[in-house]
């Protein structure tokens, strides 16, 4: 495999994992989160731990195949 950039042959392929961890954002934080928290834990105290405890997270993980010249240290995805 040959470098775009370069033209050198001296290129690595690996295995590139992105996760993704499904969360609210700092305007949501901001605006509503601080007190729904609040309120969420002083009255369904007990619903709540048992949620936080065996619900479900929502992780999304994406793996793809990356190639780096070890000359110049471009970098692109194959395939």
């Amino acid at each position: 495999m040959k470098c775009s950039k370069c033209g050198s042959e001296n290129v690595n392929v690996q295995a590139v994992t992105h996760i993704e961890n499904k969360r609210h954002g700092v305007i949501w934080w901001l605006l509503i989160g601080w007190w729904w928290v609040i309120f969420k834990w002083v009255f369904f105290f007990i619903p709540a731990l048992i949620v936080k405890l065996f619900g479900r997270q929502k992780i999304k993980s994406v793996t793809r195949s990356e190639a780096v010249c070890q000359s110049c240290g471009n970098h692109w995805v194959v395939g």
